[in-house]
């Protein structure tokens, strides 16, 4: 058959869940969805069978009420359902929504399917999500689970292949996804070439991997000049502020990054852009303000995920306001409020998730109480348990912050470069964006500035060990940025770029190494 004729059996056979929080909104969109020939449907009134356990892989499309659940923004509830992969790749997410365009697209959701569908929508919106996933269902069902698989040429192959079959017709989801890909393996002129045709025609997507491709290659200028222009890709206004907001604590630049965080309203922030915002005010000096922005969030979500989350921040927060102000003998505001959050988060329902920051909370608490040496006591017989533990680049940092003021700066490197391998296996977005700001100030705390560049070449060595040479690159590029004239450096760059076959480096060009 071919891939691009239109099977009405395939549209009528699809397995769709409707979430809606308003029973009589569900019933009416289930009868829509009857009279368009869907046969089976399912209707649910809050994401419960979905985060319970039960998998969305026997569900084709879902259709989502952003507003869903009371105590989670809808942005926090996709995030949790994509990246504790609730729901397939390979499922179609719509949500249906009343919030504003920052709102919607302020996080970006590569190798997955999620559409928004404006409230109020009728048949026609729903019967055109219904055919684009059929449409689609040819290409993603093959291509995808390569991809998550981190079969990146494999799936370029492929759709190669597929491209060759449909020609001019196809879709331009697919095309978005082979540049995706290119993006992610590093062949940046190529990416640019495949949404050459969709930038000129202006297309928010083709547009925002265009301004990833230039930070990619070091055109920063450009970077700056697409960030600060307010008329290009409105929708995607909050993106550009954490952009920013990145792009200033990269330079520690505090006072650029307090002038745009505080630009952006906290009630609709989500829990990531609430955590950057958070580690922008402690950057700052902030500190009632960054914990009273805490404190807001963790009241509306009373308890669960988000609750942890934000606990788990709060708990690090007032760690670092005790260790700049020093020890006291007396129990100060702040640790009364710390032991107070940590029981909060150990007596939790979802505690368990959050294993290992518990044990990095529990050693910082134990050094308060008895000395860095029962902290270290603890840790070394938490070892085995934490290495078996698969941790965010958060909590990575998290440990390694710990380490290193417990005088372990061997630990705390090992950790920083498994925070910093993490990194590296997520894919471009804004979620990497975010990860990427906490390892950076974990960095910066830990390490002095005139130390950077060794500890930048060391972890690009251990890299190279690993056989991760594109790491390497970054890694060995950032102490030649850090150290100009170490020009041992430069040569590791130069060797780690003719391995690769690549000419250039960001800033760093081959050829003008070896004229010199």
């Amino acid at each position: 058959m071919s891939l691009t004729r239109f099977d009405f059996s395939k549209l009528f056979d699809l397995n769709v869940l409707v979430i809606e929080s308003d029973p009589a909104s569900g019933h009416q969109f289930k009868q829509i969805l009857t009279g368009l020939g869907i046969k089976k449907t399912e209707l649910s009134r809050t994401v419960l069978p979905l985060l319970g356990g039960e998998t969305s892989t026997a569900y084709d499309v879902i259709f989502l009420d952003y507003d869903v659940e009371p105590s989670i923004s809808g942005t926090d509830l996709i995030e949790l359902l994509l990246h504790k992969n609730i729901v397939s790749p390979l499922c179609r997410l719509v949500v249906l929504s009343t919030a504003p365009e920052r709102q919607k697209y302020g996080m970006d959701y590569p190798f997955h399917q999620v559409d928004f569908l404006d409230r109020p929508c009728n048949k026609f919106h729903i019967d055109e999500q219904l055919k684009l996933h059929v449409r689609l269902k040819a290409f993603m069902d093959q291509v995808l689970p390569l991809i998550h698989k981190r079969r990146y040429v494999d799936a370029f192959k492929l759709i190669n292949e597929l491209q060759q079959k449909a020609g001019a017709d196809t879709p331009v989801a697919v095309l978005q996804l082979k540049a995706e890909i290119l993006l992610e393996v590093g062949v940046y002129d190529a990416a640019s070439a495949v949404i050459k045709s969709a930038c000129a025609k202006q297309q928010d997507w083709a547009l925002w991997l265009q301004f990833l491709l230039d930070y990619e290659q070091g055109e920063l200028e450009s970077c700056h000049n697409f960030l600060a222009n307010a008329e290009e890709l409105p929708r995607y206004q909050e993106r550009k502020e954490v952009w920013q907001i990145y792009l200033a604590l990269e330079n520690e630049d505090y006072a650029a990054a307090l002038h745009i965080a505080l630009k952006i309203p906290p009630a609709a922030m989500s829990t990531q852009l609430t955590q950057l915002v958070q580690l922008v005010l402690m950057m700052s000096d902030k500190a009632e303000q960054a914990i009273e922005l805490i404190e807001r969030k963790r009241r509306l979500a009373g308890s669960g995920y988000q609750f942890c989350v934000l606990t788990v921040t709060l708990c690090k927060l007032l760690l670092y306001l005790m260790a700049q102000a020093g020890a006291e003998q007396n129990p100060t505001p702040n640790q009364v409020m710390l032991q107070q959050c940590f029981r909060q988060l150990i007596t939790d329902k979802e505690a368990s998730q959050f294993a290992a920051d518990i044990i990095w909370l529990q050693g910082s608490l134990l050094a308060q109480a008895e000395g860095n040496e029962a902290a270290i006591v603890f840790l070394e017989k938490q070892k085995q348990h934490l290495a078996a533990m698969q941790m965010s680049v958060a909590s990575l940092c998290q440990g390694a912050t710990l380490m290193a003021s417990l005088g372990k700066m061997n630990a705390a490197f090992d950790l920083m470069y498994l925070g910093n391998k993490a990194l590296n296996l997520l894919p471009h977005s804004m979620h990497k964006v975010y990860a990427g700001s906490v390892h950076q100030q974990a960095f910066y705390l830990m390490y002095s500035a005139q130390d950077r560049g060794q500890i930048y070449a060391q972890m690009g060595l251990r890299h190279e060990k690993d056989g991760d040479l594109r790491p390497a690159v970054k890694m060995y590029y950032q102490a030649y940025l850090a150290e100009p004239s170490y020009l041992n450096h430069q040569e590791h760059l130069a060797n780690l770029l003719r391995q690769l076959k690549l000419s250039r480096f960001k800033s760093f060009v081959l050829d003008d190494f070896n004229r010199r």
